[in-house]
């Protein structure tokens, strides 16, 4: 009786574990290093509303309003009614002007 694949087996279940906690660790690392590096990508996005009246979601589901003065350091400052906000760019998944009537006037009710 062959008896070989008794040790085989649970070598090749260590070295499963061990390929998958890498996998882990590379993805972890490399997302680590994005974030440090900032999301540049969305930072030349918002340099682009600089100045106008913006709509920012971010992943908690917040929402945050107002005109865009200074992007810096994948950071946004937005002005409304005279107090700034400070919103970090690594949080925002969505990034438009704020939506206008016809009259040019801010909606009431923003659907999406």
């Amino acid at each position: 009786m062959q008896t070989w694949w008794i040790s085989f087996f649970p070598l090749m279940i260590v070295l499963f574990v061990l390929f998958w906690q890498r996998k882990e660790t590379d993805e972890y690392i490399a997302a680590r290093i994005k974030k440090q590096k900032g999301d540049m990508e969305m930072q030349t996005i918002a340099k682009r509303y600089v100045g106008k009246d913006v709509l920012l979601n971010t992943v908690a589901s917040g929402s945050y309003d107002g005109v865009i003065k200074e992007v810096v350091d994948n950071a946004v400052v937005l002005e409304k009614n005279g107090e700034k906000t400070v919103v970090n760019l690594d949080y925002v998944i969505r990034l438009r002007e704020y939506p206008k009537n016809k009259k040019g006037k801010r909606k009431s009710v923003v659907a999406d």
